[in-house]
């Protein structure tokens, strides 16, 4: 039977085999002060990590079935504050990253006990074995003091927003065609903003429109396309879509609208109604969370529909 990979496989084939080609002369057994071995596969001859350091490392980590579980070609560099009194509880592979010196590059193995609950302080997953033996590679990629990463962090930043724009752009028209594709099987006549907010007024409200700033309460139902209830400040909804929780606090919820408290959409579509209004709110995901995974319910690049009542404005 042949053996199909995807590209996330390959990826990660070829960066371990572009590690494992460039220290095939030099593989040392190496240990920390701890006693956790680990494989040098290469070695820049950096610099040492000191007390009061900030290492940034790029860090793979792979389950016993060649699963990737982390990657930072994904999630991002791990920045790590060289601090011994708050890295020696965290077991074996802080220990290990604590030993390197810039521009190493290693292997290790490990359990996942002690990569995730004592490491990463996590709870492991149902289906992971606390005696798994999790396969992880790490470059230290460089040294920064205060100051310095305080700069790396502001980059760090300024490129993911630049992605996430970029990645919300190219999804625009994705989320348009499937939000008019809702509307007709749905029956519904919607207004368009210039931001690809789609709203529908179903009763005008009779007191003041608000300005951003001003305080509001706003009941809601927040909804998938598909009609799955994923939350609500209304107990009868609820109740009525078996998602009532005992002693949550139904009641509509204040904050100051169009400052970012809430998502985009939201502080957009409510500067649009006045007090006393009930309007539908059909948020495509650049205006809601984009390509992050908010929930179990709400996966990456969401578009979320809201029943809103614009019941107070402040």
């Amino acid at each position: 039977m042949k053996r199909i990979y995807n590209m996330k496989n390959i990826l990660t084939i070829l960066f371990i085999s572009a590690l494992l080609f460039t220290a095939c002369d030099s593989n040392k057994e190496k240990k920390t002060k701890d006693g956790v071995s680990y494989t040098l596969l290469s070695s820049e001859n950096g610099e040492a990590y000191e007390e009061g350091d900030y290492a940034t490392y790029f860090l793979k980590m792979i389950n016993s079935k060649d699963s990737v579980l982390i990657d930072s070609e994904e999630v991002g560099q791990m920045p790590l504050l060289i601090d011994s009194a708050s890295m020696n509880p965290r077991g074996e592979l802080f220990s290990v990253l604590r030993n390197l010196n810039v521009g190493d590059s290693i292997k290790t193995e490990i359990s996942a006990n002690e990569v995730y609950t004592k490491g990463f302080r996590q709870p492991l997953s149902p289906d992971m074995p606390a005696d798994e033996v999790i396969t992880i590679y790490v470059k230290a990629l460089a040294k920064y003091d205060s100051a310095g990463i305080a700069g790396w962090q502001q980059e760090q930043m300024a490129a993911q927003q630049a992605k996430d724009q970029k990645d919300a752009e190219a999804q625009k028209p994705i989320d348009d065609k499937l939000i008019q594709a809702y509307l007709a099987d749905n029956n519904l006549e919607a207004q368009k903003t210039e931001s690809g907010l789609y709203y529908i007024i179903e009763e005008e409200g009779t007191g003041e429109t608000p300005n951003p700033g001003d305080n509001v309460k706003v009941h809601y139902a927040g909804k998938l396309m598909d009609g799955t209830l994923f939350d609500t400040s209304m107990e009868e909804v609820a109740k009525a879509n078996d998602k009532f929780r005992e002693g949550n606090e139904y009641a509509p919820i204040e904050f100051p609208v169009g400052q970012g408290n809430v998502i985009p959409g939201w502080d957009e579509g409510l500067l649009l109604l006045k007090e006393g209004a009930k309007a539908k709110f059909i948020i495509p995901s650049g205006l809601a969370y984009g390509p992050r995974q908010r929930s179990a319910e709400i996966v990456a690049n969401s578009i979320l529909i809201f029943d809103v009542e614009l019941v107070e404005v402040q």
